[in-house]
């Protein structure tokens, strides 16, 4: 251990927002407020997958202090990408998520915002808008979404990726990642299990509703208050769908109360502030609790079909995987990134792991932490059961911990998987896995609580 002493690595300095937060002094989104402003309500639609036949808004119009109502003609339509951390965004996509503008295309899907001096009045507004849909058959599942007659979400959506894909589908990518020779590797194992699992849509549950306060300025400016992850995202995402210049666009982030990934994508900021434009008058918006989880994005529901081959000694030597991950109404689901995860951790010599991204009649997805690829430390206990290795088991952990390489070994269990993470784990040390969680090394217990992709947090 180093004697060095740091001025903050190893004490527990107080946090800078804490005094405010315990106190209850914190702003967060639904805090604040302007003068002169209005309240946004949204109409939403009743249908997780209907065409849109007509909107009348005239009697929304009508009603006592409302002084806006926008729909899908109030924003312009656009094609265009937008730029945004490692890849680029659909500007349509985004677009028609804030407002359907043909389709409707999951239950709580927006049609229409209304502004009005009092939020009975916004809610009455709201109330009065006529929608005409014309209902059609829902996509609920990537089962439902991959059958030959499904239902087409998007007529002009043709698998990306896909050799000779020429007819529309429900499946926006195909991407596939492959090394040496898959059938070579599993004749050569000696032990070969394959499984499927399935992970169901999940919210982030985030404490804090959606929140923001928007002002449109006479010189043509917007500022927005709101309860954000990113508030250089949203600011490009509002400029981008309004077709504004981002420098016309200034955001300034409240506390937040929970987003783990579901507060990066915007649902009300470029409404309030197409609202504001539309009434010169600051508006604020606030999703009920009901709201946030019928239209906000959840993490995708996963189908995962997983086989793995391993040697006697534990080594794997061959993997096959196929993933298919609800994107929700729009393309753009984690199904890449939970490809590039599922086998990092090994060094596996061949592999084939194929990755669908499939839209379904739900909300577009959203982050929630990172993409999770459960495959092979599910697998690996069901090797060990099949070398009919019982209770506690010695292992030997074959890995090269060289700076920057992969590991090697197959390991009997996840915790084996997760002792081969340890610092001093090297070539030839011998883990003894007990029952519950925990082992030794080199004689010495530890203890810890086991992550998935085999993070170990003491």
């Amino acid at each position: 251990m180093s004697d060095r002493t740091f001025t903050y690595v190893g004490t527990r300095p107080v946090r800078h927002d804490g005094m405010d937060k315990v106190t209850g002094r914190a702003n967060y989104g639904a805090d604040f407020s302007l003068p002169g402003m209005l309240h946004g309500v949204v109409v939403r639609s009743p249908h997780a997958h209907a065409r849109i036949v007509s909107i009348d808004t005239h009697e929304a119009e009508a009603v006592p202090g409302v002084l806006a109502v926008v729909t899908a003609r109030d924003i312009p339509e656009t094609r265009a990408k937008l730029m945004l951390g490692e890849g680029a965004l659909d500007l349509r996509d985004i677009s028609e998520n804030l407002l359907a503008r043909t389709k409707v295309l999951y239950h709580g899907h927006t049609v229409a915002a209304v502004a009005a001096t009092t939020l009975d009045a916004a809610r009455e507004g709201a109330a009065r808008v006529k929608v005409t849909y014309e209902v059609l058959e829902p996509v609920m599942t990537i089962e439902q979404a991959l059958a030959a007659n499904a239902p087409i979400l998007h007529s002009d959506m043709i698998t990306k990726g896909q050799h000779g894909a020429k007819a529309p589908s429900n499946v926006a990518a195909r991407m596939e990642l492959k090394r040496g020779d898959v059938g070579n590797g599993f004749t050569r194992a000696d032990v070969v299990v394959e499984r499927e699992f399935r992970t169901p849509t999940v919210h982030q549950g985030y404490i804090e509703p959606h929140a923001c306060v928007a002002r449109w300025g006479e010189d043509g400016r917007a500022f927005v208050w709101c309860s954000t992850q990113g508030p250089f995202a949203v600011r490009d995402q509002c400029a981008a769908v309004l077709g504004m210049d981002a420098a016309q666009v200034k955001v300034i982030p409240s506390e937040i109360g929970g987003g783990f990934g579901g507060k990066i994508v915007v649902y009300l900021e470029p409404l309030a502030v197409a609202l504001s434009r539309k009434a010169r008058r600051p508006v604020k918006m606030v999703m009920g609790r009901e709201e946030v989880f019928r239209a906000t994005g959840p993490t995708s529901g996963t189908r995962i079909r997983m086989k793995l081959g391993a040697t006697r000694d534990g080594t794997f030597v061959a993997a096959d995987a196929s993933l298919y991950y609800e994107a929700g109404a729009y393309r753009g689901s984690p199904a890449g990134a939970g490809m590039m995860c599922l086998v990092a951790p090994y060094r596996i010599a061949n592999f084939l792991i194929e990755a669908f991204d499939v839209v379904v009649n739900k909300p577009k997805v959203a982050a929630y932490r990172a993409p999770g690829s459960l495959g092979p430390h599910r697998l690996a206990p069901e090797a060990r059961r099949r070398r009919r290795r019982r209770r506690a088991v010695w292992a030997r952990v074959r890995t090269d911990w060289l700076e920057g390489a992969a590991r090697s070994c197959a390991p009997a269990s996840a915790l084996e998987d997760a002792a081969c993470r340890q610092p001093g784990a090297r070539r030839g040390v011998r883990v003894l896995v007990q029952r519950g969680h925990e082992f030794e090394r080199d004689g010495h217990p530890e203890h810890g609580r086991q992550r998935g992709g085999g993070h170990w947090e003491p």
